[in-house]
């Protein structure tokens, strides 16, 4: 292997820092880029510096990122870890491949993947099961579908970084449970000048939650194909994966890969389909054109890719790859533990059995014997802001006002 040419990873986040770390292992130089500091900029395997927002500056970002490569005796290899980076990088590819090897899709398939209503209609035309999905421009249209749709639906956002931008990046959007919910919550969201489209929730276990990752070389052979499967996620029935699993799923793959030729997808992505056990079938949620979080579960499971995305970039012809280890967990203690407490509410899961699904092979998100210097950091954050949250409860529970109150209720 040539391992000559450097890798630059856009995002520090959870999926940069597993990117990072698949190849670093490797002995291969890596590079993190990002516009705020975050985990990856602590792991040995990653020389990690801040550069311009392209969300705020995409011009300024372009020029420094381009700047960057000229530095490297080789060009290097790009990795898109991050929504943030993705849209600035498909639009200016022609310019950038002077300076980087990528394979991305096409950018009019980003595009209708990105917009979460044209991914909808692309599905349907492709003959992939997909929830009903409506796309309402403004409140009469908003009364016209009302009746029709069935509830519990989910509100959410039709381009994901126009929404993160004004309802934060943690927050996918609204259960709702009635046509009165229906109105009030789009009443809102168009006054923020969003646009958002309301899909029905398909009934079942988060546990029927299920992935299809791969990687699709330039001239559109798939080299990778893995499956997972989500144990739990956070928020519940509408979060990330807390804990994943890998399963064998050959069911999954067949839809997955038809989905992907219909596009005529290239490079990394993952789909996400939801177990419909009222007719059986596998419906698209939603597909990602970039990294997923999880992705270092795939490399634990013997199946690297950033790996083989750096040797076909570099035309060094990686060998396809079908088969991997199934039956092991990626955990983020942090997250599950805020999905257990949700879980134990509605009376899903004990305390036992929380501890007992954490048990056997598995690979955490950011901890690592080899790499510990993202964990110390992610857990002196956590400790800063529990210090915050427990100073300002007991500054609240001593103003003259909480006093007063307790005075009177006694």
């Amino acid at each position: 292997m040539i391992k000559k040419y450097p890798a630059i990873v856009l995002g520090m986040f959870e999926p940069g820092l597993a990117v990072g770390r698949s190849l670093g292992r490797k002995r291969i130089k890596v590079f993190g880029l990002d516009f705020k500091k975050d985990v990856g900029f602590y792991s040995k395997y990653i020389r990690a510096r801040i550069c311009p927002n392209p969300l705020i500056d995409e011009q300024k970002f372009l020029d420094f990122l381009i700047k960057f490569a000229d530095k490297f005796e080789h060009k290097p290899v790009l990795f898109i870890t991050s929504d943030n980076f993705l849209n600035s990088i498909s639009r200016n590819r022609n310019k950038l491949k002077k300076y980087f090897f990528m394979n991305l899709p096409d950018h009019k398939v980003i595009e209708s993947i990105t917009d979460k209503y044209e991914q909808y209609q692309v599905a349907l035309s492709g003959d992939i099961p997909f929830p009903a999905t409506y796309f309402p421009k403004n409140l009469e249209e908003v009364n016209e579908i009302k009746d029709e749709i069935k509830y519990p639906a989910f509100l959410k956002a039709k381009e994901v970084t126009s929404w993160r931008k004004v309802m934060g990046g943690g927050f996918k959007g609204y259960v709702l449970q009635n046509p009165k919910e229906l109105v009030e919550r789009y009443n809102y969201v168009f006054e923020k000048d969003l646009e958002a489209i309301v899909q029905e929730v398909i009934p079942g276990f988060d546990t029927n939650h299920f992935k299809f990752c791969a990687y699709v070389s330039q001239n559109g052979e798939f080299l990778l194909q893995f499956t997972l499967r989500k144990i739990r996620q956070n928020p519940i029935r509408f979060g990330v994966g807390s804990v994943v699993e890998s399963v064998d799923y050959p069911k999954l793959v067949e839809i997955g890969k038809k989905y992907f030729k219909s596009i005529n997808y290239r490079g990394v992505g993952s789909a996400e389909f939801k177990l419909d056990e009222r007719d059986g079938k596998l419906k698209l949620i939603e597909l990602n054109p970039r990294y997923w979080q999880q992705n270092i579960l795939a490399d634990k499971c013997d199946m690297n890719f950033p790996l083989v995305d750096y040797l076909e970039a570099t035309q060094q012809n990686p060998e396809p790859i079908f088969t991997f280890k199934t039956g092991i967990k990626w955990i983020n203690v942090y997250l599950d533990f805020g999905s257990f407490l949700s879980y134990r509410l509605t009376g899903e899961i004990s305390f036992k059995e929380w501890i007992t699904s954490l048990k056997g092979k598995k690979i955490y998100s950011i901890l690592a014997g080899d790499d510990l210097l993202p964990v110390c950091y992610d857990l002196s954050l956590k400790l800063i802001s529990a210090s915050k949250y427990f100073s300002k409860k007991m500054i609240s529970s001593f103003s003259p006002k909480t006093i007063a109150k307790d005075k009177k209720l006694r």
